[in-house]
């Protein structure tokens, strides 16, 4: 059988292992400097890099102000998950933070219900609650008790949070593209994501400790811009051109089974067996929306 490189169901299991690795290298990342700070760092390398890639390729103008206010609205969703991610990794795991993504989907949803007049059958809704579901399993643990006396992970509380705005990208993104190709839509969306940064981060960017940032900081940089960022938006964009939204979306649901085999690659051990019910869920809502 020859190897085809183009399937895009290759290239969502690619995509999925590639953000799965980036929660633990995130995990290694948040040492070594301020969350806003190293969120403002991955954005303005990704405008770098993004750029020199749309540039040559595409007529880019300046925006108009109209044109600006929509790349803010949508960058805004953005960097608050990204600082979401790094400031959760101080206090929570990898594979919480992968189980939690798996709510961006159902949040996604709903913002379409309401921004889009978009429609979920009962069914597919039922699922995006049972991933949901899997999440908050694993957030207290495998303990109803937690949930009973609200017993949360800060971590946990703080990338819930970031999910919710992340879930808001895509509907916001339909909602506010205006017909420009979508590369440079995304161009502006991380150069004002950058802006963003700026204004929050300011002073804290001078604060940086050059002395500590070692070989391991810069690879793990590398990697979060080059393949968590850059190459996965490619490959969402080819394979939803491709594939049912449904099918691309789905393979969200692997990713805690990608973090759990990393972990398990970098001698961390597997998971509580408390928490298997949670990841149990995320795989069935996984071949749910692939045979679907």
């Amino acid at each position: 059988m020859k190897f085809n490189y183009r399937n895009p169901h290759l290239l969502m299991l690619i995509y999925t292992v590639l953000v799965s690795g980036s929660f633990h290298i995130g995990h290694v990342l948040v040492n070594y400097m301020d969350s806003t700070v190293l969120t403002f760092v991955r954005f303005l390398m990704g405008s770098i890099l993004f750029g020199i890639y749309v540039f040559p390729r595409y007529e880019v103008k300046f925006p108009s102000m109209g044109a600006l206010a929509r790349y803010f609205a949508i960058s805004a969703s953005m960097i608050f998950y990204f600082w979401a991610m790094f400031e959760a990794l101080r206090y929570t795991t990898p594979l919480n933070t992968g189980i939690t993504y798996t709510v961006v989907p159902l949040f996604s949803a709903v913002y379409g219900i309401f921004l889009l007049k978009e429609r979920v059958s009962a069914r597919n809704f039922a699922v995006l609650l049972a991933a949901m579901f899997g999440a908050v399993w694993v957030i207290i643990d495998g303990s109803p008790a937690k949930l009973i006396e609200l017993d949360f992970n800060k971590g946990d509380l703080i990338f819930l949070a970031g999910c919710l705005c992340i879930g808001l990208y895509s509907p916001l993104s339909k909602l506010l593209h205006k017909g420009e190709p979508m590369p440079v839509l995304t161009l502006w969306t991380m150069i004002t994501g950058t802006v963003w940064l700026l204004l929050i981060a300011n002073v804290k960017i001078l604060e940086i400790n050059y002395n500590v940032l070692d070989a391991v900081f810069f690879s793990g940089m590398a990697y979060i811009t080059v393949f968590a960022t850059i190459a996965t938006f490619f490959i969402v964009q080819y394979s939803s051109k491709k594939l049912p939204v449904s099918k691309v979306m789905s393979y969200v649901y692997l990713t805690p089974v990608f973090i759990i085999l990393i972990q398990t690659l970098l001698g961390k051990g597997l998971p509580d067996a408390a928490v298997i019910p949670g990841i149990a869920a995320s795989l069935v809502a996984t071949f749910y929306f692939l045979r679907s």
